[in-house]
């Protein structure tokens, strides 16, 4: 019996704008209150809480306490860890609110520790995906990139990071189960903020494993769509379609954007694809787009949006990101991306943000 999916709805944006405005006011308030020498110490050892995020994501402890709480150890004893060393790490993680300890040594799940587990709403695998393995390694190399204006890949590894995860299939998994860990998040937003019934046929450009498509298709039976992307990319799509019971209205194609726009589709999706890129990319790809898009079509560019002001800023935190791993890629602001649908020849039609820290560019 097929697993029965449910589709979370999301709060507002604009009641989760004023929470996270209030949210990072108390925040500024906090560091403008402490002596600053306390307050950037602060800052700068908050790498010690994301490492040990990491650790825990790989030796999978929150699945370990799925069931119920354990002792640390029988935690050690199943993740195969040193229990002294493990309780540490426990202890500063439950004080940071991940995990809670309870008396003699225990520890059990809580709100944020369940974002780790092996489930649906899971956030396992693009933890990994950020803070093991070469993206850490990479961010090593700020400096340097900062200073040559060079990505760090190519220091690092040598070639761009897609022709890396190309290359070597282990970490490519894990980056395509970190892109549907975070698909999965910023589906729930669009769809509590988009109202797709209108669309007859989606194809997503550079879809991945198609988490986002199938969950439209979950959602709007009379839909079809395709997911378009690279060979190694795009054959974890079917697994998805299937888990979502939408494989008969499900197209898998594979390709290269930058060579040829598969045609037939009233709506197409750039999520996520317009920040890999240089300006001139993206202009061609959305001429490209636009040679096969019907009169009444769309396309809809899911991106974070930089806004010019003081205020804490995922698209902010997310550019340097862009600038360690990507060659010429950036997050943009709204005057910037206006720009490059007007040199492409397309229409803005309206930006709608949502609840998770991405937009809706709806473009004809």
């Amino acid at each position: 019996m097929q697993e029965k999916i449910k589709l979370s709805k999301y709060p507002p944006a604009g009641v989760l704008k004023i929470v996270e405005r209030f949210r990072y006011f108390l925040v500024r308030l906090s560091r403008k209150l402490s002596p600053a020498n306390v307050t950037i110490i602060e800052m700068v050892q908050a790498f010690y809480v994301t490492r040990a995020i990491g650790v825990a994501a790989d030796l999978n402890l929150a699945e370990h306490l799925h069931i119920t709480e354990k002792s640390i150890d029988e935690l050690a004893k199943l993740s195969n860890a040193h229990e002294e060393s493990l309780y540490r790490l426990m202890r500063m993680l439950a004080s940071q609110g991940i995990f809670v300890e309870k008396k003699n040594r225990v520890f059990e799940n809580n709100r944020l520790s369940n974002t780790l587990l092996d489930q649906q709403d899971s956030m396992r695998h693009m933890v990994i995906h950020q803070i093991n393995g070469i993206n850490w390694k990479m961010f090593e190399e700020l400096g340097h990139v900062i200073k040559t204006g060079e990505t760090a890949a190519q220091k690092v590894i040598g070639m761009d990071i897609f022709e890396y995860l190309e290359k070597n299939p282990d970490k490519n998994e894990i980056y395509n189960q970190a892109m549907t860990n975070s698909s999965l998040m910023l589906s729930y937003a669009i769809l509590s903020e988009y109202n797709f019934s209108k669309a007859k046929n989606i194809i997503d450009i550079g879809g991945g494993q198609g988490i986002l498509l199938a969950m439209i298709l979950h959602k709007y039976k009379l839909i079809k769509g395709k997911v378009f992307d690279l060979p190694h990319v795009v054959e974890g799509a079917k697994k998805i379609a299937d888990q979502y019971n939408v494989s008969d209205r499900l197209e898998t194609i594979s390709g290269n954007f930058f060579e040829s726009i598969p045609n037939g589709g009233d709506m197409y999706f750039l999520k996520s694809i317009i920040h890999n890129m240089s300006d001139e990319q993206c202009i061609k790809l959305l001429k490209d787009i636009k040679t096969v898009l019907p009169e009444n079509g769309k396309i809809l560019i899911i991106e974070p949006i930089i806004e010019n002001n003081n205020r804490y800023s995922f698209a902010k935190l997310y550019d340097i990101q862009m600038l360690v791993g990507r060659n010429e890629g950036k997050e943009r602001t709204k005057e910037e991306f206006k720009e490059l649908i007007k040199n492409s020849g397309l229409t803005l039609n309206r930006i709608i943000h949502t609840a998770a820290p991405f937009a809706i560019i709806e473009v004809s």
